[in-house]
């Protein structure tokens, strides 16, 4: 029996849902080996924080621009 395969095989893996608790693993493991910092806003469960860290993100790298 020969098994079909796509051409689109190969990029499986990379096609998969995005992974919360990966995300949030890597940006720990970013944070401990070369001082980077990233957050994701909805990480922050305080209103205060994430507004804290939305005033840094646009003091450092600008206003977001609307997405769309």
């Amino acid at each position: 029996m020969t098994r079909l395969r796509s051409s689109l095989a190969s990029h499986a893996g990379s096609m998969r849902d995005p992974d919360p608790a990966n995300a949030r693993r890597a940006a720990r493991d970013a944070w401990q080996t070369s001082g980077l910092v990233l957050i994701n806003p909805e990480w922050l469960t305080s209103w205060v924080d994430r507004q804290q860290l939305i005033i840094l993100a646009e003091r450092v790298h600008g206003e977001r621009k609307p997405s769309g």
